[in-house]
């Protein structure tokens, strides 16, 4: 358990939400909601204080279980940045119950925790206990509104999705435990076939996580169920931080083409793209549609792996940050069109720009950013992996991306056209709060400004490709 100092933002942050959690037994429920303030405020502080460490080289340096190197930290920044930004969509989110502010924004803290603890895993049983601590604290969010039926349905299918997934992990880390003697990650020579079936379960079990079909039928369910802020959150924060993971694993230590399991990175990534994009073709719920979406996003992010090469590996940091930007953007803005007409029917979108301009356009921008629309941002990121797959041969792969992102158009567009060529089905204006302003003009501006000038953050990504085993 050698240099523990480097896992001290997340040691910080996870005491800080056991205190917020503590306070909500002492605090009477009129202030509770003051706790969802402490929630943010503390993620945005170990954010800014791991972003003002970046320069410094202690910062940075391998523990027996753990890492702590530029890719780690870049991913660290992703998760804490997705954290505040949901918590500020639950200060606005009303069917959140105050008298258990503490309880939520506790779980959060908790999840965002793991999801740290996760990037910087170097052995089997870290990734795994980092990655129950995630489950178990995703699976209570989900369920968080239990006056609704349709959250305690998306919470008790995550929780057999996830309880089977584990079981398939803990099975590969068997195998592989069998086969290199333990449960660091170090390179072993390629054929044994216990190793390769054990890296094939482990590779399954994080597709649970990383929603990758056929590991995806939890989503659509766990999503529409979830409080809105919290279907935001396990859209963005836990896929990025497994794809940070399976990088970590099979980006720079069992590479693909050692132990031949490029052909099985490829199918999946076509696989999940297709599914995720057809299947979101006959969505008639906004929340539903979002799921399918970000299923469908995770097969893009799929190819930067499946090709094998840095390029590839800058392409899925590169996207991994502008998702959270687009995604969280169109969630909150479904958020709020959601919880004042009280259904997340696109029906419920008819003739949103006649009232609501402004938040037609963030959500127009978002939207055409998903679908990889420049000058969004998501089209530089799109292309950055694409571009990838064409430089390393796999022209197949960069066609199917192509293909899928096209399909997509139809979807995203759907809801678009319902905004600005329907009539509103009622009068009823939203009244939109704040922290949903706030947290939307943050995504707009990333959407916007990473599109039109990525040159810092692709120098931020290329500085920080470099992996510690």
């Amino acid at each position: 358990m050698s240099n523990l100092q480097l896992l001290l933002p997340e040691t910080i942050l996870a005491g800080l939400a056991l205190g917020i959690a503590a306070l909500d037994i002492l605090l009477p429920p009129r202030r509770a909601r003051l706790l969802y303030h402490c929630a943010w405020i503390a993620a945005a502080s170990v954010l800014i204080w791991l972003i003002s460490s970046l320069g410094w080289a202690s910062s940075y340096g391998v523990g027996t279980l753990w890492a702590c190197d530029p890719f780690s930290q870049f991913f660290k920044i992703i998760i804490l940045l997705t954290s505040v930004l949901c918590l500020l969509l639950g200060l606005d989110y009303v069917p959140l119950p105050e008298k258990h502010a503490g309880t939520f924004s506790a779980l959060v803290l908790f999840s965002s925790a793991g999801l740290m603890c996760l990037v910087s895993a170097t052995d089997m049983l870290m990734i795994f206990v980092s990655l129950e601590l995630v489950s178990i604290s995703s699976f209570i969010l989900t369920g968080f509104e239990r006056n609704n039926p349709k959250s305690t349905e998306g919470s008790m299918k995550y929780f057999l999705f996830g309880a089977f997934s584990s079981a398939i992990m803990v099975y590969g880390i068997s195998l592989y435990y069998g086969a290199t003697g333990g449960t660091h990650l170090l390179p072993n020579a390629a054929g044994h076939p216990m190793l390769t079936l054990g890296l094939i379960l482990i590779l399954l079990g994080f597709g649970f996580k990383a929603s990758l079909a056929p590991m995806h039928f939890w989503v659509p369910d766990a999503y529409e169920g979830a409080p809105t802020p919290v279907a935001a959150f396990l859209s963005v924060a836990p896929k990025l931080a497994t794809f940070a993971a399976i990088a970590r694993i099979f980006g720079s230590i069992f590479t693909l083409s050692a132990y031949d399991l490029g052909g099985i990175f490829t199918l999946l990534a076509v696989l999940t793209m297709t599914i995720g994009n057809l299947t979101a073709l006959f969505q008639t719920d906004v929340k539903r549609l979002l799921a399918y979406s970000s299923i469908a996003q995770a097969g893009y992010l799929l190819i930067g792996l499946a090709v094998g090469t840095p390029l590839g590996l800058e392409g899925v940091m590169f996207y991994s940050f502008v998702y959270i930007a687009m995604n969280i953007g169109a969630f909150a803005v479904a958020q709020a069109v959601g919880s004042a007409k009280n259904s997340y029917d696109l029906s419920a979108f008819d003739g949103l720009s006649k009232n609501h301009l402004g938040l037609s356009l963030c959500l127009t921008f978002c939207l055409l950013s998903l679908a990889g629309i420049p000058p969004f941002a998501g089209f530089m990121g799109k292309l950055y992996i694409f571009s990838a797959a064409v430089e390393s041969g796999r022209w197949g792969l960069a066609v199917a991306g192509v293909l899928n992102s096209v399909v997509s158009v139809y979807y995203y567009f759907l809801i678009a056209h319902r905004m600005f060529f329907r009539e509103p089905s009622d009068e009823r204006g939203l009244c939109v709060g704040p922290y949903v302003y706030g947290g939307l003009a943050v995504a707009v501006i990333g959407v916007l400004l990473l599109g039109l000038h990525p040159e810092p953050l692709i120098a931020g990504v290329r500085a920080s490709t470099g992996m510690l085993p």
